[in-house]
């Protein structure tokens, strides 16, 4: 770090996937040093690569509150950081924990309710707030039986601390609910833990939104909004494509998240809400207390007046500036979708067509499928096996529908991507 004595610097709790950006975007915005923290070596290969190491004046693992914040505050000179940021899902506990420690707006009540999908439907229940019936166990025949005693037709089962859709199930039946709870059981998860616990769920019907916002001293502003699209693949969902909406044309969903947000206690800072708008109304899924993830933010840049990136550093960093820039609702000033595409087995890449039968395409901005042949995909399960992303973006909505229709149909045809299956 450097020995200057007016440096200012930011720590980035798990800098990994969107929040990658922090450490780059507080140097340029507001000539901050970045520290990086580090909360685990057990992540998947595809996140870790996406620390920007390169950006951080320093960098060390996490052990426990008190250690951690003495070498943080030892890198600054023997002062506390100026600012903290959580960077991505694995390191929310953390973040919270050093948060507290220091007294840099911390968020309120328990850190654990803002992982553990149990404890968060708990947190909405008792707080008045519509939620979804669930039930945790650590063995198969308790799940079982709540799913034979609940009366419901259909059932989520998924790890308490899922993220990324990691080792979500949909179920219609006991057997597939047992079946579920055998592949995940013992298992170890993308956070490189082992599955010890089942958070089985009411599968909620109706249309899929993600809203992200930015909180300052308990008053929440929703920055975006989106609607997803998604598949069943072997009884998991997959997602097929994210589609920019106007927040203001959703002004129930909107009232509902800040009930949310205010009953996990996310009172500073981003949150990335997931919820079904259901015929009773919105019903929280999950909520992360971190940015958007992935090329969430970007597709914001892309698309609307505001800035995910920039509301949620300033959140942290400059108060003012984030006063100044919630003062007008956002809005679209064009529309954005991001397809997802899943190859349906694992094997070795013969060919790649995504950039010659998409990029001709009127609403192509980008795409993230770098495979050449000899390079290897997984088969598509979840975000994270995911082969890439074709990212549209146009004014005209209906040329954009089709542009996503095409790239879609394209993918499920296996006409993007050859694959030699193992």
């Amino acid at each position: 770090m450097p020995d200057a004595p007016d440096t200012k610097t930011l720590v980035v709790v798990d800098p990994y996937s969107s929040g990658s950006v922090f450490a780059r975007r507080a140097k340029e915005r507001y000539g901050l040093d970045a520290i990086a923290v580090l909360t685990s070596q057990t992540l998947p290969p595809s996140l870790l690569a996406s620390h920007p190491r390169q950006d951080f004046a320093a960098e060390l693992r996490f052990s426990d509150v008190a250690r951690t914040a003495a070498e943080i505050e030892r890198l600054c000179g023997g002062r506390r950081p100026d600012h903290l940021v959580c960077g991505s899902e694995p390191g929310v506990e953390v973040y919270d924990a050093l948060a507290a420690h220091w007294g840099m707006r911390p968020n309120s009540g328990p850190s654990e309710a803002r992982r553990d999908k149990f404890l968060m439907q708990a947190r909405l229940r008792d707080a008045g707030v519509p939620y979804i019936p669930h039930h945790k166990a650590s063995d198969t025949e308790s799940l079982v039986r709540w799913c034979a005693d609940s009366g419901l037709a259909e059932y989520v089962v998924k790890p308490v601390k899922s993220f990324a859709t990691d080792g979500v199930f949909f179920c219609s039946t006991p057997d597939e609910v047992r079946s579920a709870c055998d592949r995940l059981f013992g298992r170890t998860a993308l956070t490189g833990e082992v599955i010890t616990e089942l958070l089985v769920q009411e599968r909620l019907v109706g249309p899929e939104y993600v809203v992200d916002s930015v909180s300052l001293d308990g008053t929440p502003f929703v920055v975006d909004m989106f609607r997803y699209t998604k598949e069943t693949i072997d009884g998991t969902p997959v997602y097929r494509a994210m589609t920019a909406v106007e927040v203001g044309d959703h002004p129930g969903i909107v009232a509902y998240v800040e009930r949310a947000l205010a009953a996990l206690g996310i009172d500073n800072g981003p949150a990335h809400s997931e919820l079904v708008l259901t015929e009773r109304g919105p019903v929280l899924i999950e909520t992360g207390a971190r940015m958007h993830g992935g090329l969430g933010p970007t597709l914001v840049e892309e698309s609307s007046t505001h800035s995910l990136i920039d509301l949620t550093l300033a959140s942290r960093v400059a108060p003012e500036d984030y006063l100044d820039g919630t003062r007008v609702r956002p809005s679209l000033r064009r529309g954005v979708v991001e397809c997802f595409l899943f190859s349906p087995v694992a094997g070795v890449v013969a060919a790649n067509r995504v950039k010659d039968a998409c990029g001709g395409l009127d609403s192509y901005l980008f795409d993230t499928c770098p495979q050449v042949p000899g390079d290897r995909v997984e088969k598509t399960t979840d975000l994270i096996t995911s082969y890439g992303r074709v990212v549209l973006a146009h004014a005209d909505r209906e040329r954009l529908a089709r542009d996503v229709e095409r790239v879609l149909d394209l993918d499920r045809r296996g006409a993007l991507l050859d694959v030699v299956a193992d």
